[in-house]
């Protein structure tokens, strides 16, 4: 079962994939048809790439700080499109 989680298989026959997206749970395993739909994540997904994309921003902008003390606007210049693009992919 921990092989099956792991790898992202189905619990049940450990062969279907579960997820359509990167996020995205299947509503049922394509292999064995175990219903997932009643699996519902809620807002989990979302709170594990807010929160790992802050800290990767954080950390690259506290060491940009650090080394090179740029201004604020190039601060801004840099840093909103990694966030922006990293919360949407």
């Amino acid at each position: 079962m921990a092989h099956a989680a792991f790898a992202c298989r189905c619990p049940r026959c450990g062969e279907g994939r579960l997820f359509t997206g990167l996020l995205t749970v299947r509503p049922s395993c394509p292999a064995c048809g175990l219903d997932l739909s009643a699996q519902d994540a809620g807002d989990g997904p979302a709170v594990f790439v807010i929160l790992f994309l802050g800290l990767i921003v954080v950390g690259l902008a506290a060491i940009v700080e650090i080394k090179f003390a740029p201004p604020v606007w190039l601060h801004l210049l840099l840093w909103t499109p990694l966030i922006l693009g990293g919360a949407i992919l």
